[in-house]
């Protein structure tokens, strides 16, 4: 059980699934969480008690039937909690009028739990690093057998059953292929486009193990590339590579950010890089670090993100190399092992 770093006078509670898996290492369908008086209570329903049971106590938490939110409120206020926390990011507006009449003070904790998220344990890395390992071999995997007037659409699915076949859970993430112009949009939604000579082929996907997460982002060309998509390539993988050689932990999310920005600009391409270098990843696709112009944040050892620069240029085409990467010894480890030069497909 993790413990949350709560007054002597106050209690937590926590619905969110992921949340609930993470606190306890169990994944429980249905149910909630109580911190108080020292304790951690596991509250589930009649359907999934009995193997919430054995999870519950396994993890060091008092496992109690739900019989609705009264049987959490009694033990609250059997704790003599002056305060109660909630996850504002995870509760519905009916959770806070409820939690309200529980207790006046009611606080905010979601802060609190996203910072605890982002540093990940040795045991976390080593699930990440084995979900980036699929991911890595299945895009592999599924570019070798992508040919001419395949569609998006299908060479997304092939990717996918790779994943599968090497131990994934499932994507992280709805994978996104993006033919020619279709790079051009960073979060392209996959359809029917079909690869023909003279495309930039971009695939942005992740895979799930044992419910982490892992995101890796390449763009290759279909033929041969023309001077200004060379170019670009060349500046985004300049971005990339020294944003992964300068980023320290210490710096913010802001400074982080700026490194790439800087290298793009300098080429000529800052006003077609559109969003944030990078997020966090951990049991979800987009946790806490953002490496963003907003990120006064400091990034901390242990903490787990991507590094994602892109050219979009509208109507012609899109450029995003990404890697998922870990601070380590207080600089960055990559989480992928492959070379990011530009490969370019010979029509078959």
């Amino acid at each position: 059980m993790k413990k949350l770093a709560l007054e002597n006078n106050a209690a937590c509670v926590i619905t969110d699934r992921l949340t609930r898996a993470y606190l306890s290492g169990a994944d429980v369908a249905e149910g909630c969480m109580l911190f108080a008086a020292g304790a951690g209570y596991y509250f589930t329903d009649a359907r999934y008690y009995s193997a919430a049971k054995i999870k519950a106590e396994n993890a060091g938490f008092i496992p109690v039937l739900y019989t609705g939110e009264e049987s959490v409120k009694k033990v609250f206020s059997e704790s003599g909690a002056a305060a109660l926390y909630a996850d504002f990011t995870r509760i519905t507006a009916a959770d806070y009028l409820e939690y309200k009449t529980w207790c006046a003070d009611l606080r905010d904790c979601s802060g609190l739990l996203s910072e605890m998220r982002a540093v990940k344990s040795e045991e976390e890395l080593k699930l990440i690093a084995r979900a980036c390992e699929i991911a890595q071999n299945a895009y592999y995997a599924g570019m070798e057998k992508i040919k001419e007037g395949m569609t998006e659409r299908e060479l997304a699915d092939v990717i996918e059953k790779e994943m599968l076949s090497l131990g994934a859970e499932g994507p992280s993430f709805e994978t996104i292929v993006a033919f020619g112009k279709n790079a051009a949009v960073p979060h392209h939604e996959t359809g029917d486009t079909r690869l023909k000579e003279g495309c930039a082929v971009l695939v942005d996907m992740g895979a799930k193990y044992k419910g982490y997460c892992s995101d890796l982002t390449r763009t290759a060309f279909f033929g041969t590339p023309g001077e200004e998509f060379l170019s670009a390539y060349k500046a985004v993988l300049a971005a990339n590579l020294t944003a992964e050689e300068s980023i320290r932990a210490g710096m913010t999310g802001r400074e982080a950010d700026k490194i790439a920005r800087d290298v793009l600009a300098a080429a000529g391409y800052g006003e077609y890089f559109t969003h944030s270098l990078g997020h966090g990843v951990g049991l979800e696709i987009h946790e806490y670090p953002a490496l963003s112009p907003k990120n006064e944040q400091e990034l901390k050892e242990g903490q787990v993100f991507t590094v994602e620069p892109g050219v979009y240029i509208d109507g012609e085409f899109g450029i995003r190399i990404e890697d998922t990467v870990t601070l380590s010894g207080g600089k960055i480890k990559r989480l992928f092992t492959d070379g990011k030069e530009l490969k370019t497909i010979k029509r078959q």
